[in-house]
Protein backbone atom coordinates (compact mmCIF):
# COMPACT_ATOMS: atom_id res chain seq x y z
CA UNK A 1 0.00 0.00 0.00
CA UNK A 2 2.97 2.27 0.28
CA UNK A 3 3.68 2.31 -3.47
CA UNK A 4 0.49 4.20 -4.52
CA UNK A 5 1.18 6.97 -2.00
CA UNK A 6 4.75 7.36 -3.30
CA UNK A 7 3.50 7.51 -6.91
CA UNK A 8 0.84 10.10 -6.00
CA UNK A 9 3.38 12.22 -4.10
CA UNK A 10 5.87 12.08 -6.95
CA UNK A 11 3.16 13.01 -9.48
CA UNK A 12 2.13 15.99 -7.34
CA UNK A 13 5.80 17.03 -7.10
CA UNK A 14 6.22 16.78 -10.88
CA UNK A 15 3.05 18.82 -11.42
CA UNK A 16 4.32 21.53 -9.05
CA UNK A 17 7.74 21.67 -10.73
CA UNK A 18 6.21 21.86 -14.20
CA UNK A 19 3.75 24.57 -13.08
CA UNK A 20 6.59 26.69 -11.69
CA UNK A 21 8.58 26.16 -14.90
CA UNK A 22 5.55 27.28 -16.94
CA UNK A 23 5.21 30.43 -14.85
CA UNK A 24 8.90 31.28 -15.30
CA UNK A 25 8.77 30.70 -19.06
CA UNK A 26 5.57 32.74 -19.42
CA UNK A 27 7.11 35.65 -17.53
CA UNK A 28 10.23 35.63 -19.70
CA UNK A 29 8.18 35.46 -22.90
CA UNK A 30 6.02 38.40 -21.84
CA UNK A 31 9.04 40.60 -21.08
CA UNK A 32 10.62 39.55 -24.37
CA UNK A 33 7.46 40.67 -26.16
CA UNK A 34 7.69 44.10 -24.54
CA UNK A 35 11.33 44.44 -25.60
CA UNK A 36 10.48 43.26 -29.12
CA UNK A 37 7.73 45.89 -29.37
CA UNK A 38 10.18 48.57 -28.32
CA UNK A 39 12.72 47.44 -30.91
CA UNK A 40 10.06 47.42 -33.64
CA UNK A 41 9.06 50.97 -32.71
CA UNK A 42 12.69 52.10 -32.91
CA UNK A 43 13.11 50.34 -36.26
CA UNK A 44 10.07 52.09 -37.69
CA UNK A 45 11.30 55.46 -36.41
CA UNK A 46 14.72 54.89 -38.02
CA UNK A 47 13.12 53.88 -41.35
CA UNK A 48 11.06 57.07 -41.33
CA UNK A 49 14.15 59.14 -40.51
CA UNK A 50 16.08 57.44 -43.34
CA UNK A 51 13.32 58.32 -45.82
CA UNK A 52 13.37 61.94 -44.71
CA UNK A 53 17.15 62.12 -44.97
CA UNK A 54 17.09 60.55 -48.45
CA UNK A 55 14.58 63.18 -49.58
CA UNK A 56 16.79 65.91 -48.11
CA UNK A 57 19.83 64.52 -49.94
CA UNK A 58 17.91 64.45 -53.21
CA UNK A 59 16.71 68.01 -52.69
CA UNK A 60 20.16 69.33 -51.82
CA UNK A 61 21.82 67.55 -54.74
CA UNK A 62 19.31 68.70 -57.36
CA UNK A 63 20.62 70.99 -60.10
CA UNK A 64 18.12 73.74 -59.34
CA UNK A 65 19.23 73.88 -55.70
CA UNK A 66 22.91 73.87 -56.66
CA UNK A 67 22.31 76.63 -59.23
CA UNK A 68 20.46 78.79 -56.70
CA UNK A 69 23.21 78.28 -54.11
CA UNK A 70 25.84 79.19 -56.70
CA UNK A 71 23.94 82.36 -57.59
CA UNK A 72 23.68 83.32 -53.92
CA UNK A 73 27.43 83.11 -53.36
CA UNK A 74 28.24 85.00 -56.55
CA UNK A 75 28.98 82.44 -59.21
CA UNK A 76 27.66 83.55 -62.57
CA UNK A 77 27.75 82.08 -66.04
CA UNK A 78 29.67 83.93 -68.70
CA UNK A 79 27.62 84.63 -71.76
CA UNK A 80 30.42 85.90 -74.00
CA UNK A 81 30.54 84.00 -77.26
CA UNK A 82 33.57 83.54 -79.45
CA UNK A 83 32.89 83.64 -83.19
CA UNK A 84 35.45 82.64 -85.78
CA UNK A 85 34.73 84.49 -89.01
CA UNK A 86 37.83 83.79 -91.09
CA UNK A 87 38.27 80.12 -91.28
CA UNK A 88 41.52 78.80 -92.69
CA UNK A 89 41.51 75.53 -94.55
CA UNK A 90 43.06 72.76 -92.59
CA UNK A 91 44.62 71.07 -95.59
CA UNK A 92 45.75 72.77 -98.77
CA UNK A 93 45.15 71.05 -102.13
CA UNK A 94 48.35 70.49 -104.07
Amino acid sequence: MRKPSIIIASLIGIILVLSIAQIVVSTRISTTGIALGSIETQTQALKTENLLLNEKILTLSSLTHIASQAAQIGFTTKTAQIVLSNSQPIAIKQ
